[in-house]
């Protein structure tokens, strides 16, 4: 079944299509940072999932930026300070993470760690419409200093966010929004409500590894021996003396018939 794309995504993607293209890509990327991260815990052959956590969070990053960079007019940015590469295409900056390893309500997810790089993505979020108790807000994307890297950015990138549920058993739910971040807690006050995200029904197809060989060679498919040469003396030369093509035999120094 077809998903119709939303308003606020055609808008910030530059078109129906552009967007559809765009929340496919970030769904496929999705499918493979799970197939992949699946497969090392099963390779692994251990009971921690932690084997599956690694590859999820790496993945996260990385399958989805595998994903969208081909996209015409996609640029990979790397803010300073961060281990990752980011996509922005066409006025929107993605930042995919996980929220939960349970089936949870994305309305209740947070950043989990809200350190200078977090705060400088905020930077181009909405400002938060949730008050603290005392009527103020807490955070203000304004008042961030920006690295180099995201400084260079056009200044109407906006952050889209691309939060997902998953653990060793399955993607649970993914999907894309727009949120500004409340307080330094991490908790989000959603502007533009999370929408799920489609997602296709297999990973991309990877290139197996070439068949090794492991019967021995065959007699002519060796490798052929070094023969040590040297040069004949002047002397010999000169001398006329019959070039030397085997070593002389040795002369026992002891006879076995000698007497002792």
């Amino acid at each position: 079944m077809d998903i119709p794309v939303s308003a606020w995504a055609s808008e910030l993607f530059d078109g129906e299509e552009a967007a559809r293209t765009v929340r496919d890509r970030i769904g496929q990327g999705l499918v493979d940072m799970q197939a992949n991260a699946q497969a090392s815990h099963l390779e692994a052959d251990v009971s921690s999932t932690q084997v599956h956590g690694v590859a999820r969070y790496r993945g996260g990053y990385e399958r989805v930026s595998a994903a969208l960079k081909s996209i015409p007019g996609a640029e990979l940015v790397k803010p300073n300070g961060f281990q990752f590469e980011l996509v922005r295409v066409g006025n929107a900056l993605l930042y995919p993470f996980c929220f939960s390893k349970r089936d949870s309500n994305v309305r209740t997810a947070k950043i989990q760690n809200v350190w200078s790089v977090i705060r400088e993505l905020f930077a181009f979020a909405p400002p938060s419409q949730q008050a603290d108790i005392f009527g103020e807000y807490e955070f203000d994307p304004s008042s961030v200093e920006l690295g180099p890297k995201l400084a260079a950015l056009p200044k109407d990138t906006r952050l889209v966010l691309v939060p997902f549920a998953c653990n060793a058993s399955g993607l649970l739910k993914p999907y894309w929004g727009v949120a500004a971040l409340a307080n330094d807690s991490g908790s989000l006050d959603w502007i533009i409500d999370p929408e799920p995200l489609p997602l296709p029904t297999a990973p991309t197809l990877k290139l197996g590894i070439p068949q090794q060989k492991t019967e021995h060679p065959g007699f002519d498919e060796g490798e052929q021996p070094i023969v040590a040469l040297a040069p004949r003396p002047s002397a010999d030369r000169k001398l006329d003396v019959p070039p030397t093509t085997e070593a002389p035999p040795t002369e026992p120094l002891v006879n076995e018939d000698d007497e002792n």
